[in-house]
């Protein structure tokens, strides 16, 4: 499933090991598009999305199934 952000989201960063970087905040673009994973979860979050798009400053994020909601429509 495809998702496009609908409300830009601040975010605290996590290392490729899934520990927070402290004091490191990325953006999610409005329009960004993103893919739901459901075969992965690196640090416990609801749903996880993988970024489709290059410029975003996430190469995934997780999130409680609320928020997805708020800020995320289904578009695929």
């Amino acid at each position: 499933m495809k998702y496009k952000c609908i409300k830009e989201m601040c975010l605290p960063k996590f290392d490729g090991d899934g520990f927070e970087i402290p004091n490191e905040y990325g953006f999610v673009d409005v329009g960004s598009i993103w893919e739901r994973n459901d075969r992965w979860n690196l640090i416990g979050g609801d749903v996880h999305l993988d970024s489709l798009d290059d410029n975003s400053d996430f190469g995934w994020v997780e999130m409680p199934i609320d928020d997805l909601e708020e800020n995320f429509v289904l578009i695929e």
